[in-house]
């Protein structure tokens, strides 16, 4: 079975993902003949690991998310990723996480979420040995994560940093509608 390079998009805690940098990355692989996925999850007080795993296990099922994959995820996303990879022991091409972080404080809602969400120290180290490729996309100035804790997710993964300056968390209010080096990636 000869399998084709694909994209998918994994959003953030409110789905805004969709109104960021994800047009942008849709648009990149409708020009280049690459498959693109953006999984509709629940979302914000809906949002739990055993919905989104629901969720991404369509995909898996229907044999979508393969080796060949790349994934993008967003936030909250890059949190749901590495255990998800790691539970279900899938292998993935390249992992690229924008504003990944580890220990998320400060709204009481979205503390006990990403507490669900977060993966251990072991399935980080597991979910490395499943990806070929891991990068982590941050920024100097994100409002919701201290650039320690970006910077601890990316060690976690030993993903290459990618610094952008000045690009918040990467979400509608700071703006970003295209991440240059990202598009970079999907196309190397």
């Amino acid at each position: 079975m000869i399998r084709v390079k694909n994209v998918f998009v994994i959003h953030s805690y409110n789905g805004d993902t969709a109104e960021s940098f994800a047009p942008s990355i849709e648009t990149l692989c409708q020009n280049n003949n690459i498959k693109y996925y953006f999984p509709s999850f629940p979302i914000k007080s809906d949002a739990s690991y055993e919905g989104w795993k629901l969720v991404l296990n369509d995909y898996r099922d229907k044999g979508l998310l393969t080796e060949e994959s790349i994934v993008i995820a967003h936030s909250l996303g890059t949190q749901f990723i590495p255990k998800y990879l790691a539970k279900n022991n899938i292998r993935i091409n390249t992992y690229i996480s924008v504003a990944g972080f580890i220990g998320y404080t400060g709204r009481p809602d979205l503390e006990k979420i990403a507490k669900d969400f977060a993966p251990t120290k072991e399935e980080c180290a597991k979910c490395k040995a499943l990806i070929n490729n891991i990068y982590s996309i941050y920024s100097d100035n994100d409002e919701m994560n201290s650039l320690q804790k970006l910077e601890l997710y990316a060690d976690y993964l030993s993903a290459k940093k990618i610094i952008i300056k000045g690009g918040g968390h990467f979400n509608p209010k700071s703006k970003i509608a295209r991440i240059e080096k990202l598009n970079k990636i999907i196309l190397s």
